[in-house]
């Protein structure tokens, strides 16, 4: 019984480490397709489209306190002058999404 362990416990800690990375990197392609226009590369939207549409800024307090859930609600649903996405992402696509926003946020 114990020879099954090593197998499932390796097979368990590889999908721990590799999701996030490959959320990471799913995310970053992700982002510069769908949102990277008005959030800019740095998630500071700073763009011109981002000032004209007031798109958030990533770095700001109050986006940072926001949750995961509630950004994932915000990408799939829309808000203000942004559209929803639900119609064309995947829910783990928008999970993606919502890690590489965690990412730009602490650059």
């Amino acid at each position: 019984m114990a020879s099954f362990r090593k197998p499932i416990l390796l097979a368990v800690l590889v999908g721990l480490v590799y999701t996030p990375v490959y959320a990471q990197d799913n995310g970053a392609d992700l982002f510069k397709a769908n949102c990277q226009l008005c959030h800019g590369a740095d998630g500071k939207s700073d763009t011109q489209t981002g000032k004209a549409f007031k798109a958030p800024n990533f770095h700001d307090p109050a986006v940072i306190a926001t949750s995961d859930v509630e950004l994932g609600k915000i990408i799939s649903a829309g808000k203000g002058n942004m559209p929803a996405f639900q119609s064309r992402l995947s829910p783990q696509d928008i999970k993606s999404l919502v890690a590489y926003i965690r990412v730009l946020e602490k650059k």
